[in-house]
């Protein structure tokens, strides 16, 4: 029947709220976006949309076992289980529950969408003056074949404190199934946050997620988004900053093969003066993969005194991927430093006879000179643990063992 079928159908045997009602009828109006779209026009959801999605879950009994070798060894983790949230952790001064409703802004109909039907997700405060000195892991853990799942998570960061975060949306049925996910995160005065997203799923999975962040004076948040192993992906990351001295950083990593599509949209509003925001996208694509880049940076008229950084830098690993990138800035005051920039290339045959030259195989001098390009990027995650997984998915993603190379 395809997803819109699907949906219309479930949503006449719930019981929706009539607000929930109106949502989810905006959404069908306004339909997926198509690539007449400006912000999708690099990007078809035509395939994606057209498989025959399940959208409640199946039963499947939650088995520790069955998800421990997924883990980074990090004792404190927030677990979904088929939509189900199965632990959370105790930890001074941190708040976990689950689902609970709130209103955002919704201006695109993926976001309606989820809004509207969306009943699985958590909610983390951190207390004030709190610093959270280990990590937390957060899986979202799906069992159920030809699922089309939603999650909605809302992130509340207290004065003065500081916490690390790791994602990972993880699919057990290896089926074709869908995500949409929206996070909304509030930095009060003075916080701090990392918040890493891993997306390693498998090359049936489709993931769209969208996180709004919203900063308070003096604080500092960074995301680092992390794509190996996903069939599908759209990221959209919007900063607001609405205090003064708030910084904004974001580094991505973008490691594709076969017919991978990513799609990196980042928005970064400063909002008050005396702000920064440093935004570095790497793409590695090999075979026939497709990368998509889009940042905004907009300055507004009364936002003086901003320095915001821009690049996006892609290799071509082979003759038949391709990248669509598209930086902009628009700023409407005169005391600023804005710079934004782009590359796109391929490995230097130069580099590559060098090593070959000195008995360094030619699948590890591409590796190496890959990696090379990439460790910037990843040298921002400051969890060890993470720098390791990095390693390890992109050894395995090129085929050789970097660990006796890089270290």
């Amino acid at each position: 029947m395809g997803l819109i079928d699907n949906l219309t159908s479930y949503v006449q045997k719930e019981n929706l709220r009539s607000e929930k009602k109106m949502l989810f009828e905006s959404f069908l109006k306004k339909g997926f976006p198509t690539q007449k779209d400006e912000e999708w026009k690099y990007t078809s959801l035509k395939k994606i949309i057209g498989l025959d999605y399940v959208l409640s879950y199946a039963y499947d009994e939650y088995n520790k076992s069955k998800i421990g070798k997924y883990g980074l060894g990090i004792q404190d983790k927030i677990i979904f289980f088929n939509g189900n949230l199965v632990h959370v952790p105790k930890i001074t001064g941190v708040n976990v529950s689950g689902y609970e409703d709130f209103k955002c802004r919704n201006n695109d109909a993926l976001n309606e969408l989820n809004s509207a039907l969306a009943n699985s997700g958590y909610t983390l405060t951190v207390d004030k003056n709190t610093s959270v000195k280990s990590p937390i892991e957060i899986f979202f853990f799906n069992s159920t074949k030809e699922s089309f799942s939603q999650y909605r998570n809302k992130i509340l960061i207290g004065e003065n404190s500081e916490i690390k975060i790791i994602e990972n949306v993880i699919d057990l049925s290896s089926s074709d199934t869908m995500v949409n996910q929206f996070t909304q995160l509030t930095c009060n005065k003075n916080s701090k946050i990392e918040y890493n997203k891993v997306q390693n799923n498998h090359k049936k999975s489709a993931l769209i997620d969208c996180m709004n962040i919203f900063q308070q004076q003096d604080s500092t948040c960074e995301v680092n988004t992390l794509i190996f192993e996903e069939g599908f992906v759209r990221n959209n990351l919007n900063f607001e900053q609405n205090g003064s001295n708030c910084e904004s950083n974001m580094n991505g990593i973008s490691l594709l093969d076969g017919k991978q599509i990513a799609d990196n949209h980042t928005f970064v509003d400063h909002k008050n003066s005396h702000c920064r925001s440093n935004e570095m996208y790497k793409g590695m694509y090999l075979e026939n993969s497709k990368g998509i880049f889009n940042g905004k940076i907009m300055v507004r008229k009364d936002a003086q005194k901003i320095d915001a950084f821009q690049s996006n830098n892609n290799l071509l690993l082979s003759d038949d991927s391709t990248i669509d990138s598209k930086p902009q800035l628009e700023i409407y005051a005169d005391d600023v430093k804005c710079s934004h920039g782009c590359t796109i290339g391929q490995l230097d045959d130069d580099a590559i006879f060098y090593m070959r030259s000195r008995g360094v195989g030619i699948t590890e001098a591409k590796a190496i000179l890959t990696y090379a390009f990439a460790s910037e990027a990843i040298e921002k995650v400051t969890i060890p643990e993470l720098k390791n997984l990095a390693m390890e998915l992109i050894s395995k993603k090129l085929n050789v063992n970097l660990d006796l190379y890089t270290r």
